[in-house]
Protein backbone atom coordinates (compact mmCIF):
# COMPACT_ATOMS: atom_id res chain seq x y z
CA UNK A 1 0.00 0.00 0.00
CA UNK A 2 1.28 3.48 -1.07
CA UNK A 3 1.04 5.46 2.51
CA UNK A 4 2.54 8.17 0.52
CA UNK A 5 -0.35 8.94 -1.99
CA UNK A 6 -2.61 11.85 -1.24
CA UNK A 7 -6.10 10.63 -0.98
CA UNK A 8 -8.03 13.32 -1.85
CA UNK A 9 -7.28 16.62 -3.88
CA UNK A 10 -8.92 19.89 -3.02
CA UNK A 11 -12.19 20.67 -4.87
CA UNK A 12 -10.79 24.22 -5.16
CA UNK A 13 -7.12 25.99 -5.04
CA UNK A 14 -5.57 25.72 -1.57
CA UNK A 15 -4.19 28.31 0.89
CA UNK A 16 -0.39 28.95 2.23
CA UNK A 17 -0.43 30.08 5.77
CA UNK A 18 3.02 30.72 7.07
CA UNK A 19 3.65 30.61 10.93
CA UNK A 20 6.40 33.29 11.85
CA UNK A 21 7.41 34.09 15.47
CA UNK A 22 10.43 36.33 15.53
CA UNK A 23 11.55 34.53 18.47
CA UNK A 24 10.23 31.05 20.24
CA UNK A 25 11.07 28.42 17.59
CA UNK A 26 9.40 25.68 19.32
CA UNK A 27 6.16 27.58 20.29
CA UNK A 28 5.69 28.19 16.36
CA UNK A 29 6.21 24.74 15.42
CA UNK A 30 3.74 23.49 18.15
CA UNK A 31 1.16 25.71 16.58
CA UNK A 32 1.62 24.94 13.32
CA UNK A 33 1.37 21.02 14.61
CA UNK A 34 -1.60 21.38 15.99
CA UNK A 35 -3.41 23.49 13.36
CA UNK A 36 -2.32 20.68 10.87
CA UNK A 37 -3.42 18.18 12.60
CA UNK A 38 -6.70 19.71 13.19
CA UNK A 39 -7.17 20.52 9.87
CA UNK A 40 -6.59 17.09 8.30
CA UNK A 41 -9.66 15.90 10.38
CA UNK A 42 -11.73 17.83 9.08
CA UNK A 43 -14.72 16.62 6.30
CA UNK A 44 -14.10 13.42 7.40
CA UNK A 45 -10.64 12.99 7.58
CA UNK A 46 -10.89 14.24 3.22
CA UNK A 47 -8.69 17.43 3.63
CA UNK A 48 -5.32 16.85 2.75
CA UNK A 49 -2.84 18.97 4.49
CA UNK A 50 1.13 19.68 4.03
CA UNK A 51 3.48 20.97 7.04
CA UNK A 52 6.47 22.27 5.17
CA UNK A 53 9.64 22.82 7.72
CA UNK A 54 11.36 25.88 5.75
CA UNK A 55 13.51 26.46 9.14
CA UNK A 56 16.38 25.04 7.18
CA UNK A 57 19.05 26.34 10.05
CA UNK A 58 16.89 24.85 12.83
CA UNK A 59 14.83 22.08 11.68
CA UNK A 60 12.64 20.41 14.21
CA UNK A 61 9.06 19.82 12.93
CA UNK A 62 9.83 15.83 11.86
CA UNK A 63 10.26 15.42 15.75
CA UNK A 64 6.55 15.88 16.34
CA UNK A 65 5.57 12.70 13.62
CA UNK A 66 6.98 9.23 13.20
CA UNK A 67 7.25 6.97 10.43
CA UNK A 68 8.76 6.73 7.18
CA UNK A 69 11.96 6.16 5.81
CA UNK A 70 15.32 6.92 7.94
CA UNK A 71 16.76 10.78 8.27
CA UNK A 72 19.15 10.42 6.11
CA UNK A 73 17.80 9.18 3.18
CA UNK A 74 14.24 11.75 2.91
CA UNK A 75 14.85 14.71 0.96
CA UNK A 76 13.10 17.89 1.51
CA UNK A 77 13.08 21.58 0.82
CA UNK A 78 17.22 22.04 0.22
CA UNK A 79 17.46 19.35 -1.98
CA UNK A 80 14.05 20.36 -3.65
CA UNK A 81 15.52 24.04 -4.28
CA UNK A 82 19.00 22.35 -4.96
CA UNK A 83 17.02 20.28 -7.91
CA UNK A 84 15.70 23.47 -9.18
CA UNK A 85 18.59 25.91 -9.38
CA UNK A 86 20.45 23.26 -11.54
CA UNK A 87 17.74 23.12 -13.53
CA UNK A 88 18.18 26.98 -13.77
CA UNK A 89 21.32 27.13 -14.60
CA UNK A 90 21.06 24.18 -17.37
CA UNK A 91 18.02 26.38 -18.87
CA UNK A 92 19.30 30.22 -18.27
CA UNK A 93 17.78 33.14 -17.26
CA UNK A 94 14.33 33.73 -19.34
CA UNK A 95 13.22 37.18 -20.06
CA UNK A 96 10.58 38.73 -17.32
CA UNK A 97 7.22 37.75 -19.45
CA UNK A 98 8.51 34.57 -19.87
CA UNK A 99 9.57 34.08 -16.11
CA UNK A 100 6.17 32.44 -15.36
CA UNK A 101 6.71 29.82 -18.35
CA UNK A 102 10.11 29.23 -17.16
CA UNK A 103 9.31 28.52 -13.75
CA UNK A 104 6.79 25.63 -14.45
CA UNK A 105 9.74 23.85 -16.71
CA UNK A 106 11.72 23.81 -13.89
CA UNK A 107 8.91 22.46 -11.12
CA UNK A 108 7.24 20.50 -13.58
CA UNK A 109 10.47 18.79 -13.89
CA UNK A 110 10.83 17.44 -10.19
CA UNK A 111 9.38 14.14 -8.95
CA UNK A 112 7.05 15.97 -5.95
CA UNK A 113 6.18 12.49 -4.39
CA UNK A 114 10.21 12.17 -3.29
CA UNK A 115 9.68 15.11 -1.50
CA UNK A 116 6.90 14.32 0.57
CA UNK A 117 5.82 12.12 3.25
CA UNK A 118 2.77 10.86 4.45
CA UNK A 119 3.34 11.23 8.87
CA UNK A 120 -0.32 9.81 9.90
CA UNK A 121 -2.05 6.80 8.86
CA UNK A 122 -5.71 8.05 10.69
CA UNK A 123 -5.76 11.25 8.38
CA UNK A 124 -4.16 12.64 5.89
CA UNK A 125 -1.30 14.49 6.99
CA UNK A 126 1.92 15.10 4.88
CA UNK A 127 5.25 16.77 5.72
CA UNK A 128 8.02 18.11 3.48
CA UNK A 129 10.89 18.12 5.76
CA UNK A 130 13.91 20.42 5.77
CA UNK A 131 16.60 18.48 4.41
CA UNK A 132 18.01 14.90 3.91
CA UNK A 133 20.36 15.65 7.37
CA UNK A 134 23.44 13.61 5.97
CA UNK A 135 27.20 14.82 6.77
CA UNK A 136 27.22 17.81 4.13
CA UNK A 137 23.41 18.93 5.12
CA UNK A 138 24.93 22.37 7.13
CA UNK A 139 27.49 23.07 4.53
CA UNK A 140 24.67 22.46 1.36
CA UNK A 141 22.38 24.85 3.37
CA UNK A 142 25.43 27.48 3.65
CA UNK A 143 25.80 27.21 -0.43
CA UNK A 144 21.80 27.28 -0.89
CA UNK A 145 21.37 31.46 -2.17
CA UNK A 146 17.26 32.04 -1.53
CA UNK A 147 18.29 35.72 -3.22
CA UNK A 148 20.18 34.50 -6.57
CA UNK A 149 17.40 31.90 -7.25
CA UNK A 150 14.84 34.51 -7.33
CA UNK A 151 17.48 36.73 -9.27
CA UNK A 152 16.69 33.92 -11.90
CA UNK A 153 13.35 33.16 -12.11
CA UNK A 154 11.04 35.77 -9.89
CA UNK A 155 8.03 33.31 -10.38
CA UNK A 156 10.04 30.30 -8.72
CA UNK A 157 8.49 30.77 -5.17
CA UNK A 158 4.67 31.60 -6.95
CA UNK A 159 4.78 28.76 -8.97
CA UNK A 160 6.29 26.70 -6.53
CA UNK A 161 3.33 26.92 -3.59
CA UNK A 162 0.60 26.95 -6.81
CA UNK A 163 1.70 23.83 -7.59
CA UNK A 164 1.28 22.95 -3.94
CA UNK A 165 -2.27 24.32 -3.68
CA UNK A 166 -3.42 22.11 -6.31
CA UNK A 167 -2.75 19.12 -4.60
CA UNK A 168 -2.90 20.27 -0.90
CA UNK A 169 -6.23 22.38 0.91
CA UNK A 170 -3.61 23.80 3.51
CA UNK A 171 -0.50 23.83 2.79
CA UNK A 172 1.56 24.88 6.60
CA UNK A 173 5.18 26.65 6.44
CA UNK A 174 6.98 26.54 9.27
CA UNK A 175 9.33 29.87 8.72
CA UNK A 176 12.54 30.44 10.64
CA UNK A 177 13.04 33.06 13.04
CA UNK A 178 14.53 36.14 12.62
CA UNK A 179 15.09 38.30 9.42
CA UNK A 180 16.72 36.52 6.28
CA UNK A 181 16.19 36.32 2.73
CA UNK A 182 14.69 32.84 3.50
CA UNK A 183 12.27 34.73 5.82
CA UNK A 184 11.08 36.99 3.10
CA UNK A 185 10.61 33.99 0.37
CA UNK A 186 8.00 32.51 3.31
CA UNK A 187 6.55 35.48 4.49
CA UNK A 188 6.35 38.07 1.66
CA UNK A 189 6.20 35.66 -1.74
CA UNK A 190 4.38 32.19 -0.81
CA UNK A 191 1.68 32.85 1.71
CA UNK A 192 -1.89 33.80 1.49
CA UNK A 193 -2.22 34.24 5.12
CA UNK A 194 0.29 34.74 8.20
CA UNK A 195 0.21 33.63 11.74
CA UNK A 196 2.50 35.80 13.83
CA UNK A 197 3.01 34.11 17.39
CA UNK A 198 4.82 36.30 19.64
CA UNK A 199 6.14 36.20 23.61
CA UNK A 200 6.23 38.81 26.46
CA UNK A 201 10.22 39.69 25.11
CA UNK A 202 9.83 43.04 24.24
CA UNK A 203 11.68 41.97 20.60
CA UNK A 204 8.96 39.59 20.11
CA UNK A 205 6.48 41.80 18.91
CA UNK A 206 8.60 44.66 17.79
CA UNK A 207 10.21 41.76 15.21
CA UNK A 208 6.67 40.55 14.16
CA UNK A 209 5.96 43.88 13.22
CA UNK A 210 9.02 44.78 11.15
CA UNK A 211 7.95 41.19 9.39
CA UNK A 212 4.69 42.32 8.67
CA UNK A 213 5.14 45.72 7.53
CA UNK A 214 7.92 44.33 5.38
CA UNK A 215 5.69 41.40 3.50
CA UNK A 216 2.51 43.85 3.04
CA UNK A 217 4.85 47.00 1.76
CA UNK A 218 6.30 44.47 -0.80
CA UNK A 219 2.79 43.14 -2.03
CA UNK A 220 1.31 46.77 -2.28
CA UNK A 221 4.80 48.19 -4.46
CA UNK A 222 5.41 45.67 -6.91
CA UNK A 223 2.12 45.00 -9.78
CA UNK A 224 2.89 41.04 -9.62
CA UNK A 225 2.05 40.85 -5.72
CA UNK A 226 -0.36 42.78 -5.71
CA UNK A 227 -2.43 40.05 -4.09
CA UNK A 228 -3.97 39.78 -0.24
CA UNK A 229 -2.33 38.75 2.90
CA UNK A 230 -3.97 38.75 5.88
CA UNK A 231 -2.41 38.25 9.16
CA UNK A 232 -3.78 36.67 12.71
CA UNK A 233 -1.29 37.80 15.44
CA UNK A 234 -1.10 34.76 18.30
CA UNK A 235 0.23 35.53 21.78
CA UNK A 236 2.29 33.26 23.78
CA UNK A 237 1.54 34.14 27.39
CA UNK A 238 3.54 34.52 30.07
CA UNK A 239 3.65 31.59 32.78
CA UNK A 240 1.80 33.23 35.75
CA UNK A 241 -1.81 34.08 36.48
CA UNK A 242 -4.38 36.23 35.06
CA UNK A 243 -3.23 39.33 36.21
CA UNK A 244 0.03 38.89 34.27
CA UNK A 245 -1.91 37.65 30.96
CA UNK A 246 -3.92 41.27 31.44
CA UNK A 247 -0.69 42.91 32.34
CA UNK A 248 0.90 41.69 28.98
CA UNK A 249 -2.01 42.47 26.85
CA UNK A 250 -3.61 45.80 28.14
CA UNK A 251 -0.41 47.66 29.67
CA UNK A 252 1.02 48.14 33.09
CA UNK A 253 -1.04 51.84 34.30
CA UNK A 254 1.72 52.42 36.94
CA UNK A 255 4.61 51.47 34.75
CA UNK A 256 2.93 54.05 32.13
CA UNK A 257 3.27 51.43 29.61
CA UNK A 258 0.92 50.29 26.47
CA UNK A 259 -0.18 46.18 25.81
CA UNK A 260 0.06 44.58 22.96
CA UNK A 261 -3.16 44.42 22.45
CA UNK A 262 -2.94 48.13 21.34
CA UNK A 263 0.12 48.14 19.27
CA UNK A 264 -1.41 45.03 16.86
CA UNK A 265 -4.49 47.26 16.53
CA UNK A 266 -2.17 50.28 15.12
CA UNK A 267 -0.16 47.86 13.01
CA UNK A 268 -3.25 46.14 11.38
CA UNK A 269 -4.81 49.74 11.05
CA UNK A 270 -2.32 51.02 9.48
CA UNK A 271 -1.23 48.07 7.24
CA UNK A 272 -4.89 47.67 6.20
CA UNK A 273 -5.53 51.49 6.20
CA UNK A 274 -9.02 50.64 8.87
CA UNK A 275 -9.89 53.11 11.68
CA UNK A 276 -10.92 51.58 15.18
CA UNK A 277 -9.76 47.80 14.62
CA UNK A 278 -11.08 46.27 17.58
CA UNK A 279 -9.22 42.80 18.31
CA UNK A 280 -11.21 42.37 22.26
CA UNK A 281 -13.06 39.19 20.69
CA UNK A 282 -9.93 37.58 18.66
CA UNK A 283 -7.85 38.10 22.10
CA UNK A 284 -10.01 37.07 24.08
CA UNK A 285 -10.17 33.80 22.35
CA UNK A 286 -6.76 33.20 20.91
CA UNK A 287 -3.60 32.46 23.15
CA UNK A 288 -1.00 30.11 23.03
CA UNK A 289 0.07 28.19 26.35
CA UNK A 290 3.11 26.03 25.75
CA UNK A 291 2.67 22.12 25.68
CA UNK A 292 3.37 19.18 23.50
CA UNK A 293 1.90 18.10 20.77
CA UNK A 294 1.72 14.50 21.90
CA UNK A 295 -0.31 16.22 25.55
CA UNK A 296 -2.94 18.25 22.43
CA UNK A 297 -3.53 14.63 21.10
CA UNK A 298 -4.04 13.00 24.84
CA UNK A 299 -6.13 16.23 25.52
CA UNK A 300 -8.35 15.82 22.36
CA UNK A 301 -9.27 12.38 22.72
CA UNK A 302 -10.54 12.97 25.98
CA UNK A 303 -13.78 14.15 24.67
CA UNK A 304 -16.20 17.65 24.65
CA UNK A 305 -14.50 19.19 27.69
CA UNK A 306 -11.71 21.47 26.74
CA UNK A 307 -9.55 24.10 28.81
CA UNK A 308 -10.49 28.02 27.40
CA UNK A 309 -7.05 28.40 27.18
CA UNK A 310 -5.49 25.11 26.22
CA UNK A 311 -3.23 24.87 23.01
CA UNK A 312 -6.21 22.52 20.94
CA UNK A 313 -9.15 24.66 22.55
CA UNK A 314 -6.63 28.08 21.16
CA UNK A 315 -6.10 26.96 18.12
CA UNK A 316 -9.70 25.35 16.94
CA UNK A 317 -10.56 29.06 17.70
CA UNK A 318 -7.66 30.56 15.88
CA UNK A 319 -8.79 28.04 12.59
CA UNK A 320 -12.89 29.73 13.12
CA UNK A 321 -10.99 33.01 11.91
CA UNK A 322 -7.98 31.51 9.75
CA UNK A 323 -9.62 28.81 7.59
CA UNK A 324 -12.80 30.34 6.19
CA UNK A 325 -10.39 33.83 5.73
CA UNK A 326 -11.99 36.05 7.93
CA UNK A 327 -9.96 39.39 9.84
CA UNK A 328 -8.93 39.14 13.08
CA UNK A 329 -11.12 42.48 14.04
CA UNK A 330 -14.28 40.50 13.17
CA UNK A 331 -16.05 39.49 16.66
CA UNK A 332 -16.15 35.49 17.11
CA UNK A 333 -20.34 35.96 17.45
CA UNK A 334 -20.24 37.22 13.79
CA UNK A 335 -17.92 35.02 12.35
CA UNK A 336 -19.94 31.61 13.73
CA UNK A 337 -23.30 33.73 12.58
CA UNK A 338 -21.58 34.04 9.26
CA UNK A 339 -20.70 30.50 8.73
CA UNK A 340 -24.33 29.51 10.01
CA UNK A 341 -25.55 31.74 7.40
CA UNK A 342 -23.02 30.17 4.58
CA UNK A 343 -24.68 26.57 5.10
CA UNK A 344 -27.98 27.34 5.36
CA UNK A 345 -27.53 29.29 2.24
CA UNK A 346 -25.95 26.18 0.78
CA UNK A 347 -29.39 24.05 2.22
CA UNK A 348 -31.40 26.91 0.72
CA UNK A 349 -30.37 26.44 -2.93
CA UNK A 350 -31.59 22.87 -2.42
CA UNK A 351 -34.94 22.79 -3.79
CA UNK A 352 -35.99 20.51 -1.58
CA UNK A 353 -34.68 21.99 2.01
CA UNK A 354 -37.27 22.70 4.46
CA UNK A 355 -38.22 26.42 4.44
CA UNK A 356 -36.76 27.32 7.56
CA UNK A 357 -33.37 26.87 5.95
CA UNK A 358 -34.47 29.72 3.81
CA UNK A 359 -35.89 31.96 6.38
CA UNK A 360 -32.96 31.72 8.87
CA UNK A 361 -30.12 32.55 5.84
CA UNK A 362 -32.96 35.75 5.15
CA UNK A 363 -32.65 36.43 8.79
CA UNK A 364 -28.81 36.06 9.23
CA UNK A 365 -28.18 38.12 5.95
CA UNK A 366 -30.50 40.99 7.38
CA UNK A 367 -28.77 41.40 10.93
CA UNK A 368 -25.56 41.24 9.15
CA UNK A 369 -26.28 44.20 7.02
CA UNK A 370 -27.55 46.34 10.56
CA UNK A 371 -23.89 46.69 11.94
CA UNK A 372 -25.19 50.02 13.67
CA UNK A 373 -23.97 49.96 17.60
CA UNK A 374 -21.70 47.58 18.06
CA UNK A 375 -22.56 46.06 21.69
CA UNK A 376 -26.30 45.73 20.01
CA UNK A 377 -24.58 44.19 16.90
CA UNK A 378 -22.84 41.52 19.49
CA UNK A 379 -25.93 40.95 21.27
CA UNK A 380 -28.24 40.19 18.22
CA UNK A 381 -25.49 38.09 16.63
CA UNK A 382 -25.32 35.78 19.42
CA UNK A 383 -29.14 35.41 20.03
CA UNK A 384 -29.08 34.52 16.21
CA UNK A 385 -26.63 31.97 16.57
CA UNK A 386 -28.08 30.60 19.03
CA UNK A 387 -31.36 30.42 16.85
CA UNK A 388 -29.62 29.13 13.91
CA UNK A 389 -28.14 26.51 15.47
CA UNK A 390 -31.88 25.04 16.81
CA UNK A 391 -32.83 25.39 13.34
CA UNK A 392 -30.29 23.10 12.31
CA UNK A 393 -31.16 20.41 15.12
CA UNK A 394 -34.49 20.81 14.09
CA UNK A 395 -33.57 19.93 10.35
CA UNK A 396 -32.02 17.25 11.47
CA UNK A 397 -34.63 15.58 13.41
CA UNK A 398 -36.75 16.06 10.71
CA UNK A 399 -39.07 18.57 12.64
CA UNK A 400 -41.24 21.26 11.03
CA UNK A 401 -41.27 24.77 13.26
CA UNK A 402 -44.58 25.10 14.65
CA UNK A 403 -45.62 28.76 13.05
CA UNK A 404 -47.29 31.28 15.41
Amino acid sequence: MDTNRITAAPAVAGEVTTFYAYDGAGARSRALAHAAWLLSGRNHAKTPVLMIDWDLEAPGLHHYFSGGRPHHERQGVLELFEACREQLRVLGRAPSDEARELAERVLDGLDWDSYLERVDDSRPLYLMRAGRFDDSYGERVDRLDWDALFCACPALFRGFAAHLTRRFAHVLVDCRSGRSAATSVCTALLPDRMVGLFTPEPRSLEGLEGVVRRALDYRCSHEDEQRPLMVYPLPSPPDGGVEERLGWRHGDARQDGAGYQAALEKLLGECYGLDGVALDSYLDEVQLPSASLGEARRFAARGAERDRLGPVRSIETLLEWMEPGHVPWRPLAEVRLVQAVEALRERAGDTQAPPLARELARLGQLYLGQQGDELEAARRFEQHVIALEEGLHAMEEGRRPVRH
